[in-house]
């Protein structure tokens, strides 16, 4: 099937790459089917494209890409609304946030990750409690810690 969106033109996508996030995503949840795209095939980020709304895109990052020590512990409530089981494949991705003229300053959502259940493609946005995390988490900050800590322990 062909999907026609606003950044990327027509693309063509197969009904299983629709993924389903059925109470939407906080603060958007009139949006509810989206679609992966890989912003180039080597780097850490991706694109949410709204199946429903050509216009509506959001920048993800994978955050083990900045972050090697994330931890996303979910609720029952929430491995039970995504199908979860420890052997469910998933994949967890967080919105980026890049401030107009200043690309360096770019923050991930570390605190509520989009976490999909890749066999099923259902998505759920999740709101973790963990206080190590923030709304902006300042990615290239965090890139620079991780390389420090690397360093540190050769």
């Amino acid at each position: 099937m062909e999907l026609e969106t606003t950044r990327f033109g027509t693309i063509r996508i197969d009904a299983d790459d629709i993924i389903t996030f059925e109470d939407g995503l906080v603060g958007l949840s009139q949006y509810r089917r989206f679609v992966l795209i890989r912003h180039d095939s080597e780097g850490p980020f991706w694109w949410l494209q709204s199946a429903d709304e050509p216009s509506f895109a959001m920048l993800l990052i994978d955050p083990w890409f900045f972050c090697a020590d994330y931890e996303v512990v979910l609720s029952d409530a929430d491995a039970e609304r995504l199908q979860l089981r420890e052997e469910t494949p998933k994949a967890v991705l967080t919105t980026v946030t890049i401030p107009s003229g200043n690309p360096h300053a770019m923050t991930a959502n570390l605190l509520a990750p989009l976490v999909i259940n890749t066999e099923s493609r259902i998505g759920r946005q999740v709101i973790l409690d963990d206080e190590r995390y923030h709304t902006r988490h300042p990615i290239l900050q965090e890139m620079w810690r991780s390389m420090q800590a690397v360093e540190a322990a050769s």
